[in-house]
């Protein structure tokens, strides 16, 4: 049976992906070939990964997700995936364009920066994993879909249907049991792993250890967002561990707004990651022009404010829980200045 089958001629050349011809978890495996293992993630326990609330306080707690996102991250953060990525071919090519779409498709829905990483987080497992063909090209955007649909039904209140995710003049159209044997084969490639640890898991830890309770800027939270979000696209972040991109983006930050110095916070913090990381991190924020040097020394911002420049710190008192509300899309009038805030969001329950 064939994965796609033409619809009526339209004015975009779109290619109409009909329901009749679904894509079914068998299928799948012949759409992307698999490496390390078979594609078999290593077992996590069989509590899987839990997401928990900020602030993130306890020392034990830390710890923990420490050792699960070494746990998450073990496919992604391998030296072969990199290589895949540096050399140029078709996981590289793919992982761009994916990107690309995930974040117009993100602010056209105007969901927050958590679906957005999530996003992300699945793509780069999923490739780590799966080797794309070259043949079967509109796999890319159908992966796009599926690693953005998940991430809004883990985060956001108001998720669209399957089918307007596809907002803009995409080259192929896909129909509502496409995308979801899509998003069944994403979920069931990574053992159904769907809560993952990011960076915006360590925000308030890394906050309390750097600037021991001075005073920060009110944009301190959205700078965070915005240097974190920032790491996505240049695969050289990913050689770091969430952690510490969260305490390399809370160290800039901070000193941003002239709360510390980042070489003497960086020596005088107790922190459990490796310091020397952590300035390797930093060094590469600076090599993407995400942050820059002053000439007294501070970091300072060399690229624009992204519209999460709206964010403030009640972003981080929130956290995904098991159920999810479907609805209707919401669009910002004013093109792409979005507005992220608490009341689209769930309400994060601690643990």
């Amino acid at each position: 049976m064939g994965f796609l089958s033409a619809g009526g001629a339209s004015p975009s050349s779109s290619l109409l992906c009909e329901e009749t011809s679904l894509l079914c978890k068998e299928t799948m495996d012949d759409v992307f070939g698999c490496i390390d293992g078979e594609g078999e993630l290593p077992e996590l326990g069989a509590a899987g990964l839990d997401f928990l609330a900020f602030p993130l306080e306890s020392e034990e707690v830390v710890a923990s997700l420490m050792e699960k996102e070494k746990e998450q991250l073990v496919h992604v953060t391998a030296g072969n995936y990199l290589q895949r990525l540096n050399s140029g071919g078709v996981v590289s090519s793919w992982r761009i364009a994916s990107i690309d779409w995930i974040n117009k498709a993100q602010a056209h829905h105007n969901f927050g920066p958590l679906c957005f990483y999530l996003s992300v987080n699945y793509l780069d497992r999923i490739l780590s994993i799966k080797e794309p063909r070259p043949e079967k090209p509109w796999v890319q955007q159908l992966l796009s879909v599926g690693c953005l649909s998940i991430a809004a039904k883990m985060e956001e209140t108001l998720v669209p249907r399957c089918l307007d995710f596809q907002f803009c003049s995409e080259k192929y159209k896909f129909g509502t049991e496409s995308i979801k044997n899509m998003e069944i084969f994403v979920m069931s490639s990574l053992n159904w792993r769907m809560q993952a640890v990011t960076p915006f898991s360590y925000i308030n830890y890394f906050m309390d250890k750097f600037t021991q309770g001075k005073p920060l800027s009110c944009g301190f939270a959205s700078r965070c967002t915005e240097l974190i979000l920032g790491t996505l696209e240049a695969t050289k972040f990913l050689q770091f561990r969430p952690s510490e991109i969260a305490a390399a983006a809370v160290l800039s930050a901070a000193t941003e707004s002239h709360a510390v110095d980042f070489s003497s916070a960086l020596i005088a913090s107790n922190i459990p990651v490796n310091k020397q990381t952590v300035r390797r991190c930093y060094e590469a924020m600076q090599e993407v022009r995400l942050v820059k040097k002053s000439e007294e020394g501070n970091a300072s911002p060399s690229v624009p404010k992204s519209p999460y420049g709206v964010l403030d710190a009640s972003c981080f008192n929130f956290k995904a829980d098991d159920s999810q509300t479907p609805g209707s899309s919401q669009t910002d009038s004013d093109n792409n200045n979005h507005v992220y805030t608490a009341a689209n969001k769930r309400t994060k329950l601690d643990a």
